[in-house]
Order: C-alpha cells, then sequence, then structure tokens
C-alpha cells in the first residue's frame, strides 16, 4: 500500500478533519473539509510532517488527534506531533532489531507495538505515551528519560504480532493477531502476562473492531479472500493453571462467522474496517480497487428467551449471551479495475477507505483515496429492497426506508379477454419503439424480414432482447398462461382460438388439432383396422407410424401393417378428389397430406375462400392461395375486386405480366426482388417470388410465409426425391427450433414430444403441450420413456393450476385427460381417482349410492331398478341397504333427498326464460345439516329461515 487514509472520528457538521498518508513519500498531512457538493471534496491542508522514518504501520490517536505512532522497519515505534508546523518525534527503542508490523493507540494513553519474532523476546510491547511525553518536556536526567522509553508491558514472547487494535469500551484489553496461530485477547490489568481469550485461526491480519458492538472482531487470512467475525464472548478461555498447561478451559474456537471468497481468487485482502454509524456494517477492500461491504446481522432472540436468561444466570446476562449472526445483505461500492463490465482505469482504482462519523442518509458513508491520489466522499447506495413474486405472478416489493412496508402490483386486470390485454401492450410498446426500417436505415444495414417462426418469438419474448417493459406489462405477460387457464384455455379447441387471439399461429395450431380431432370423432381415419388418426405430414410421407405402432391396430393378432396399401386405402375411403400439381409417384400420399395440411381441394371450395377473403380485405391471402394451385387468373381478380389498393393492382400487373419458363428476364427479376425488399406482406412477398423467377423453390425460401403454405406448395409442386429432402429438413428444424408451426409436420406422434420440449426449453411454457399431447398419450404413445416424459409435463402443469388457485380447472383438466385416454373396447388407460365424497345412512352406515365406493374401481353408471317415476323415487332416498328413508327437512317435513317443489317450480319458470341458472338456483337443490345438532334442511329453506330467526325451527334445539 503506499497510500492511506483515515477519517477523523471527532469530525461534526462543522469541523471535519482526515489524516492523508503518504507511505512511500514518508509524510502525513492532516486535512480539512472546505466543500463537498454530493460529488466534487475540496479541502486544506492544516499541518505537515515530512522527513518521517521509513515505517510498515502507522496509526492515528483518537484520544490526542495531534500524535500519530509509526513503526518501523528496525523495530522501533516513533510519536510523531501534528501541530502546525511542528516535527517534534520520541522513539520508543526495542533491543532486537526486527520489522514492526502493527501500532495501536488506546482511548487512555497507552501505545503498542507488534514485532516479528526473535528467540527469547517478547513481541508485543506496550508503553505509556502520557509518561513519555511528560519526561520529554521536564528537565530530567538521561536515566530518567531512558526509563521512560522502557515498555510498560511485554507480552507475547517468542509470537510474531501481525495486526494490533484496543477495545474502546475496555481501553485496558487488546486483541493481537499472532502470525499463522491465533487471535489473542490480552487484558494489561492482569501481571500474568498471558492471554486470557484465544482463537485457534490463519486469519490474524488487519484486525478490526465494531465501533458499535465492540463484542465483534473481523480479521483475514493473508493468502486467501476469506474474513472472519468473532465473537468475544465465544473464545477459548485461558486461565494461569490452562496457560502452564496449554490446554484452554472452554469456549467455542471457531469464528462466529466465516465469508468465504469476498473477493477474486487472485486478489488479496488490503483493508477490513467497520462502519462508526452502523452495527455490523464492515468493510472490505482488496488490492485490484474492489470495494465491498457486509451487513452483518443478529438472529432476533425473544423476550421471553432473554428474560429466562435473566433469571437464570442473573440480571442483565441476556446482554452478554452470544447471539446468532448471519449475512444480511452484501454490497459492491466501487468495482474492481479489471472488471470486464465495470471496471476503470487502474489509477482510478480504491487504495485506501475510512468510513465517516456521520452520513446523510441511514447508510454508511465512506471517504476514498483513488489511485491518482484523488479523494472522495462515497455514501453507500441501500440494499436493494426484498422483491417476492406470487404463483399468481403478484409481486411485493419491500421498501428499505418510508412509512409502508411493503408495495403490492398486480397483473393488469379487467374486463377484458386477456388476449385483448396483450395485443394492447405490444401495440403500445410497438409505437414507442423505432421503425425496424428506420432504425436498419439510420445503422446502415439492411436486413431481411423475419421468418414466421422469428416474428413469433419476436412477439413472445417482449421485454427480453431490448425492450423496455413497464413492470405492471411484464407480469401480465409473465402470468399469460394463468389468465388462459381462467379463461378456460382446456380441449374445446373453437374456444381456445378465442383465447389466444393474440397468437395466429397458437390459432392455426388448434384449428389443426380440431381437424384431426374432429376425424378421430367420426373414425373417418380407420381404415384396414387401422387408426391414422393424429399424424403428420412427415409420418405420412415416409409410411411412418411410430417405433411402436401395436395401439393402432385394432386386433392384436394383425402381426404387420401394409403402410403403402393403407394410405391408399384410407385415400379411396376419403373419397380425397385430385388437384393440380407435378408428376408424381406417390399420389395417394400427396393427397392424404393435403388433407392433413388442411388444403383447399377443390376449385370450387377455392373459389368460395377467394371470395371470402377478399370481402374480408385480405387481398394478398386470397391471391396467394390461387397462385398456390397455379390459379393465375382467380389471383389476379383477387387482386382487382372490393377496392383494390394501388399495391394490389401492381401486385395484379405482376402477376399478368409473369412469365414461365426455363429462361427468365434478369430485368424483370430484379425488379421484382427490388419491390419484395419493401414488402412486409408474408403472401405478397411470396407472390412476387414466383412471378420473378417462375420457379416454386423460390416460394419455399420465403420463410415469411406460415410453414402450413409453405408445405403445401411443397406437397403439390416439387419433385418426390426434393419433396422428401424438404420435408426431412423442415421437420428436423421444427424440432430443433421448437416451432409450434411443425405440428403439421409431425402430428401428436413421438416426434411432437421433441417438438413440444425445444418449444418448452425456450419458452417455459408446459400448458399447450400437455393440453395437445393428452389427445394421444397415453392412447397412441405408450412407449415407458415418452409416458414418462409427457407424465412429468402434466403434473407440473397440475401443480402451476394448483398454484393458480384453480382447482375448478384442474379437476376439468383431470377429467378431460381421462376422456381421451379410452382404448376401442373402451378400457380406461388412465385410472380415475378413488370417491372421495360419500353421503351414509344414519342407520346402517353405508353409502347410499347404489355401489359401495369401498369396492367401487372408478366411475360406474348407477341403474335405477324398476319404473323410475314409482313410490320409493316420489317419496325420496331411500337407503338400498336397509331401505330406510333419509332424514326430514327441519322447515317442510318433506324427506330430504327428494326434490323441493318450490325449487322444481323454479327452475321450470327459469328454463323457460332461458337464462343460465344462478348459484342460488343451483343450491336449491343441495342438502344440508346443523353443525350443531346434525338436523338436516333444503339448502334454500335454511337459509331464508335463519335469515329471520335466531334458533332452529325445532324449539327444543338452540342452534343460532
Amino acid at each position: 500500500m503506499e497510500t492511506a487514509i483515515r477519517w477523523s472520528p471527532s469530525s461534526t457538521a462543522r469541523e471535519q478533519r482526515f489524516l492523508y498518508v503518504d507511505v512511500t513519500g514518508r509524510s502525513f498531512r492532516l486535512c480539512r473539509v472546505t466543500s463537498f457538493d454530493g460529488r466534487n471534496l475540496d479541502y486544506e491542508v492544516l499541518s505537515t510532517h515530512h522527513k518521517v522514518p521509513g515505517f510498515r504501520a502507522f496509526d492515528w490517536s483518537t484520544a490526542d488527534e495531534s500524535l500519530i505512532a509509526v513503526g518501523q522497519s528496525s523495530g522501533e515505534v516513533t510519536l510523531l506531533r501534528m501541530d502546525g508546523d511542528s516535527s517534534e518525534s520520541w522513539s520508543f527503542p526495542i533491543r532486537n532489531q526486527r520489522y514492526c508490523n502493527a501500532v495501536a493507540f488506546s482511548s487512555h494513553g497507552l501505545l503498542a507495538g507488534g514485532l516479528d519474532k526473535v528467540r527469547n523476546d517478547f513481541c508485543l510491547n506496550i508503553w505509556d505515551v502520557h509518561h513519555r511525553l511528560a519526561v520529554r518536556h521536564t528537565r530530567g536526567s538521561l536515566a530518567a528519560d531512558r526509563h521512560a522509553s522502557e515498555p510498560l508491558r511485554k507480552l507475547a514472547s517468542s509470537e510474531p504480532i501481525t495486526s494490533i487494535k484496543f477495545f474502546r469500551d475496555q481501553p485496558d484489553t487488546l486483541v493481537a493477531g499472532v502470525k499463522g496461530q491465533f487471535l489473542k485477547l490480552y487484558d494489561l490489568r492482569e501481571g500474568s502476562g498471558q492471554a486470557f481469550l484465544q482463537f485457534p485461526t490463519k486469519c490474524v491480519h488487519n484486525t478490526a473492531i465494531d465501533w458499535l458492538d465492540e463484542n465483534y472482531i473481523a480479521s483475514c487470512a493473508s493468502n486467501e479472500p476469506t474474513v472472519c467475525i468473532w465473537d468475544r464472548r465465544m473464545g477459548l478461555r485461558l486461565t494461569a493453571s490452562a496457560a502452564n498447561s496449554g490446554t484452554p478451559e472452554a469456549g467455542q474456537s471457531g469464528p462466529a462467522l466465516e465469508l468465504r471468497n469476498v473477493l477474486d481468487s487472485k486478489a488479496s485482502i488490503w483493508s477490513l474496517r467497520f462502519s462508526r454509524t452502523k452495527r455490523g456494517f464492515l468493510g472490505v477492500l482488496s488490492n485490484t480497487g474492489h470495494f465491498k461491504a457486509y451487513h452483518i446481522a443478529k438472529e432476533c432472540v425473544s423476550a421471553e428467551n432473554n428474560h429466562s436468561l435473566d433469571t437464570t444466570l442473573g440480571q442483565g446476562s441476556s446482554a452478554n449471551y452470544p447471539e446468532q449472526i448471519y449475512t444480511k445483505n452484501v454490497r459492491d461500492i466501487h468495482s474492481p479495475f479489471n472488471h470486464p463490465t465495470r471496471g476503470c482505469p487502474q489509477s482510478e482504482r480504491v487504495v485506501s477507505f475510512d468510513f465517516l462519523n456521520m452520513s446523510p442518509s441511514n447508510e454508511p458513508s465512506a471517504i476514498t483515496l483513488l489511485g491518482n491520489r484523488k479523494v472522495e466522499i462515497i455514501t453507500v447506495q441501500p440494499p436493494c429492497p426484498n422483491v417476492r413474486m406470487s404463483s399468481q405472478s403478484v409481486l411485493v416489493r419491500g421498501r428499505p426506508h418510508g412509512d409502508r412496508d411493503f408495495q403490492i402490483m398486480n397483473p393488469r386486470s379487467g374486463g377484458a379477454s386477456i388476449s385483448e390485454v396483450v395485443q394492447d401492450i405490444r401495440s403500445r410498446v410497438s409505437s414507442q419503439s423505432p421503425p425496424r426500417a428506420q432504425s436498419e436505415e439510420q445503422n446502415g444495414t439492411k436486413t431481411n424480414c423475419l421468418s414466421s417462426r422469428e416474428s413469433r418469438e419476436h412477439a413472445l419474448l417482449l421485454g427480453t432482447r431490448g425492450t423496455v417493459l413497464k413492470a405492471q406489462d411484464a407480469l401480465t405477460l409473465m402470468t399469460l398462461n394463468r389468465f388462459r387457464c381462467k379463461e378456460g384455455y382446456l380441449f374445446d379447441c373453437e374456444k381456445n382460438k378465442q383465447i389466444v387471439a393474440d397468437d395466429p399461429a397458437l390459432q392455426e395450431f388448434w384449428d389443426w388439432v380440431k381437424r384431426a380431432r374432429d376425424a378421430a370423432s367420426n373414425s373417418s381415419m380407420i381404415v384396414n383396422d387401422v387408426d391414422m388418426n393424429y399424424l403428420g405430414v412427415y409420418n405420412i410421407w415416409n409410411n411412418d407410424l411410430g417405433p411402436n405402432f401395436r395401439s393402432r391396430k385394432g386386433t392384436a393378432d394383425k402381426d404387420a401393417i401394409d403402410v403403402d396399401q393403407t394410405i391408399k386405402d384410407l385415400v379411396q375411403q376419403l373419397d380425397i378428389p385430385e388437384s393440380r400439381g407435378c408428376e408424381t409417384d406417390f399420389i395417394e400420399h400427396r393427397l392424404l397430406c393435403l388433407r392433413i395440411c388442411g388444403a383447399i381441394e377443390s376449385k370450387d371450395e377455392l373459389e368460395e375462400l377467394v371470395k371470402k377473403l377478399v370481402a374480408e380485405r385480405q387481398h394478398t391471402k386470397a391471391a396467394a392461395l390461387a397462385v398456390f394451385q397455379d390459379e393465375a387468373k382467380l389471383a389476379f381478380l383477387a387482386l382487382r375486386n372490393n377496392e383494390p389498393t394501388q399495391a394490389h393492382k401492381l401486385l395484379a400487373m405482376a402477376i399478368a405480366g409473369a412469365t414461365k419458363g426455363e429462361t427468365t428476364d434478369s430485368d424483370w427479376e430484379e425488379t421484382c426482388a427490388e419491390i419484395a425488399k419493401e414488402l412486409t406482406d408474408p403472401y405478397a412477398r411470396a407472390i412476387l417470388a414466383l412471378v420473378s423467377k417462375g420457379d416454386w423453390e423460390s416460394v419455399l425460401e420465403e420463410t415469411t410465409l406460415p410453414l402450413r403454405y409453405r408445405v403445401e406448395v411443397a406437397l403439390r409442386w416439387l419433385p418426390d426425391e426434393a419433396l422428401t429432402a424438404y420435408l426431412r429438413e423442415t421437420t428436423a428444424e421444427a424440432i430443433r427450433e421448437g416451432d409450434i408451426e411443425g405440428i403439421v409436420l409431425t402430428g401428436l406422434r413421438h416426434s411432437a414430444l421433441d417438438l413440444f420440449q425445444s418449444y418448452i426449453n425456450k419458452f417455459n411454457d408446459v400448458q399447450t403441450p400437455v393440453l395437445a399431447m393428452s389427445h394421444t398419450v397415453p392412447r397412441f404413445i405408450d412407449d415407458e420413456a415418452s409416458k414418462a416424459r409427457f407424465r412429468a409435463w402434466r403434473e407440473t402443469y397440475r401443480r402451476q393450476i394448483n398454484s393458480w388457485k384453480l382447482q375448478l380447472e384442474r379437476a376439468r383438466f383431470d377429467v378431460g385427460c381421462r376422456k381421451f385416454a379410452v382404448t376401442w373396447d373402451g378400457r380406461r388407460l388412465i385410472s380415475p381417482p378413488p370417491q372421495q365424497v360419500s353421503l351414509t345412512c344414519n342407520y346402517c352406515t353405508r353409502p347410499l349410492n347404489q355401489q359401495d365406493a369401498s369396492t367401487s374401481s372408478g366411475e360406474v353408471v348407477h341403474s335405477t331398478p324398476g319404473y323410475p317415476l314409482g313410490s320409493a323415487t316420489m317419496s325420496g332416498t331411500v337407503c338400498p341397504k336397509c331401505q330406510r328413508h333419509m332424514p326430514r327437512c327441519g322447515v317442510c317435513s318433506l324427506w330430504l333427498g327428494s326434490p323441493d317443489p318450490m325449487s322444481r317450480a323454479a327452475v321450470a319458470a327459469d328454463s323457460k326464460e332461458n337464462r343460465k341458472p344462478t348459484e342460488d338456483d343451483l343450491t336449491r337443490r343441495f342438502v344440508v345439516f346443523c353443525i350443531n345438532c346434525n338436523h338436516g334442511f333444503h339448502a334454500n329453506h335454511a337459509r331464508d329461515w335463519f335469515a329471520r330467526h335466531q334458533i332452529e325451527i325445532v324449539l327444543t334445539m338452540l342452534c343460532g
């Protein structure tokens, strides 16, 4: 350390002083702060002491600020007077020369010097400063002067001292570090000269005592970034007899708290100092200028525990009883100069610091000295308040100061649907961001438009790629899945499409699932006793029914399946008409794949769809769908009808003027390419890509086009070998990128599990994958590895729903999953949970259902023997075991279990009004019991009675 700085503990608001130490220049300067504006510090020099002997340690007296002690390389300790231009000095010589490693003043005039080891000599000397100064100022003999220079006490025989500190509350007590061995506490009032307390440790350097709680001592190691906090009430106690035997009597040998890796492994600790204004606030400085602080707090001890200690050990014992301590927080005050992102020039690193005895805030302030010898004052920033987030994305943020302890922030809510809220957030964020083209122009770059997958990812990852979101908007996006679940995002595909209106790709996804489920429900995809449901384009084209197609066969005795013939028979069964396309050897495979894509299969359907899209002012999409089926005239008309824009007319001219063939006009191609660069509409770009080159592969390269339509173009116009390669590469990319549009290629098969795994890894969303794969697992995918993966997803989603407090939706999810997991013969693949609630008879205590719940293995359908409107039915529910009635209603005296006549009339009236029954309407049919006397009532009768009375209608029972 070349320089150091110390703050005067007697500084006031009017007078602030500090000591500037130049170790290499061997000088001291006492300075006074003249101005400080929060950043810049100005000061003046009050006194200077030059030509100081070379020193290795120094200390500034807190009792008399004009005195400074330095420990020299010869071992002598010299007193310096800092009073104006005075250069007085007094020396304390030693017998054997060696390094003086530490010096320290006490608050009542003692001075300690710690020396290196010499055999049979003391290494810790204590002098009386007042006596030394008094002899100096009086005319005395040389013998008297020599006597005043002799140590008052000599301690630590042959034990090298590395650091020393006096306690302020006990000025006759000091702590000293013995090199590589112990941290020892000495009481100078004891005549034995032995330490009364010790801690075995290698952390014996840079000893510091907490100014506001002197029970705690900090020290560090010299060769590793470890700091130990010691409690002087917990060390190993040494008595005279114990010291002679070398065995301590009792106590805890370890530190109260050990801080490991406080700095980078290549850095070393230069300084440890406790704050003067905040208890337990320890500053640590490294040789790289890394200045950080540890706030060490005590565990809370109850008043009952303190009272118990005082009662057992005597009044006031609890104050002297050790407490558990912990690290409350750690704060970086100044980064090291070699930090990769927050570094600074080496000359601007912090080389020394000291805490002030005042601060403009509740946090400590410190004076720092930089490598360029600039002096600064830093106020430590308050710690980041605690932040917690509930499973429902409610953010609770603490406040370090203020009247309220915390504040709560909820996601945006209201009458709007979650899709409308999300669309509003995205529109506001996009309006605040610069247009993409403008930013590219300013940066001097021009990039291609985002693909359909990248556009979706850009929308879903809003706020994670440089876009700044408001906290409430971020919370809303984080809780998107919960809101969707609450709105009924489950197995109703049409409803799901409405809920995800903010995500067109998800709407296309659920549209595909709906078509596949409709085909599965009417058994149209079953041929030759083989179930072909939920397959994707890639599976059909490659005759791939999966690694184990046992679950797709109707009979177990059928060992092999001719997949090629099965596909041909299925196309014939579905009566799929042929459409325009290239020459192929696998026409049936292409037709079935087009059906799976949801492609238009006849010209009449195409004309109807084009007409509909034009009416909705989706001219380019209508034209593109016509072009994909090589209907150029229909595409031209689509772009000319229903108030087309100038761009639509130009696109129609391009279609009309396009020349198809092996050769293309380079000028024409270049013109179309330049126009395409200015367009963002994927359908317009696809049309221009085709008319510019006359090549269908140029359409496939237009990745802004949704994947579904690119696959449709490939199925219609690519040759067989090229189609095989394209489907293989596109499927692999969709699986790798977690592209949900790839479901048209993978279907809900084994490869879909891999696709959804990538989707989950990228978006942390198991909701949609679980809902989709519930259609085929375990019905069609029954290998253990795949089922185990899906069960993990499903259980994760179930726990999410429970954490959202949506148990009803979770129950509906469980029931829906079980409905899909049914084989052809009606066998359930997911067992329903056992019955948890049942009504029992008061007489025989058996369940009132037709079948005992204890013997039921799952969901059963109860039949009603005999005529359902017989006397037993009309007279109430009868126990099927003992034939006794349920109790009578305490109000109307009718048998419970029979419908309330008034309730039936009300329900009939409600049905005529064609309105949805309210919660009150439904509770009319319930049976309730008094928790005091177990009397039964019709629910609406009990509610009406107790609304006007405090006691039950049965006067002998007080049930108010």
